[in-house]
């Protein structure tokens, strides 16, 4: 059976809109995993200016404020954590057996959508 032009309507819309929560999707797992390189590689550089403070009596901030605040709030942490439990990415996607409404018309368009 043939379908409707209100269900295929649904089906390229629907279609649309999964690519593109894919999309925000790899999107935030690359930039999530840039962040907690770059909060690493902050850390990396306390390390080697306590050492410097250390070996000469300074007394020179470890961090800057960005950082300390991403520090602080446990964003590396929080992030790994988050990522890690959504390994399995989006949820599945079912099929939906979309009924026509009862006219057989298709939505008006819509710039989001379409």
């Amino acid at each position: 059976m043939a379908l409707t032009g209100y269900q295929l309507q649904y089906k390229r819309r629907m279609k649309k809109a999964l690519a593109l929560r894919a999309k925000a999707d790899r999107q935030a797992r690359f930039l999530v995993a840039r962040l907690v390189t770059v909060l690493a590689q902050g850390e990396i550089a306390a390390g080697r200016i306590d050492r410097i403070n250390t070996l000469y009596g300074t007394n020179l901030s470890l961090h800057t404020d960005l950082v300390n605040g991403y520090r602080v709030a446990g964003t590396a942490a929080a992030l790994n954590q988050v990522a890690a439990a959504s390994l399995g990415g989006a949820p599945a996607v079912m099929f939906v057996n979309l009924v026509a409404n009862s006219t057989d018309a298709m939505l008006p368009p819509d710039a989001d959508l379409d």
